[in-house]
């Protein structure tokens, strides 16, 4: 299996300990299956995934991009130079994106640096600022409000929730 296939068993698990939980926002959960469902189009099966879905042209192309963002979201890139990689015009790349993927490119990059930021300082105890410059913010500040909108919570917050959830 995948790592992206991982991810997916977690996710799942993630949504069904919210769903048991009272105070646990729709809006979490909302997010959570988000991510589960990100997670399978990036997995083993997700070209597959996509094909049966929705019969959109081009889906090579799309798949070929989103995993390139996947393998290089550290680094910065433009959806012109994305579209320009694919012969595609950047409106015609980023609705075929969207549609097949469920977000454009550059949230996908977003969620792609703030999840591994997140396992950064789960997994390694990476401190906010290490994380955030390691997956390719270049404003520590930045990093720490997109973070919040995600995850509902600032960095250390949500680390130390994470952290207190898994001691019980």
């Amino acid at each position: 299996m995948s790592l992206a296939d991982h991810a997916v068993i977690e996710s799942v698990y993630r949504l069904f300990i919210t769903m048991r939980k009272p105070l646990a926002s729709d809006y979490i959960r909302r997010n959570i299956m988000r991510e589960v469902i990100y997670y399978i189009l990036c997995g083993s099966c997700g070209k597959q995934f996509l094909q049966v879905l929705i019969n959109i042209p081009k889906i090579d192309e799309i798949y070929e991009a989103n995993r390139w963002i996947k393998e290089n979201f550290r680094s910065s890139f433009t959806v012109e130079s994305l579209a320009q990689q694919q012969n595609m015009s950047v409106s015609l790349f980023h609705q075929k994106f969207k549609s097949a993927v469920g977000m454009g490119p550059l949230q996908c990059q977003k969620r792609l640096r703030l999840t591994e930021a997140r396992r950064l300082m789960l997994d390694e105890n990476r401190n906010v600022t290490e994380a955030s410059l390691e997956v390719g913010y270049e404003s520590v500040s930045q990093f720490i409000r997109e973070y919040k909108k995600m995850f509902g919570a600032a960095p250390k917050e949500d680390i130390l929730r994470f952290k207190e959830q898994f001691k019980k």
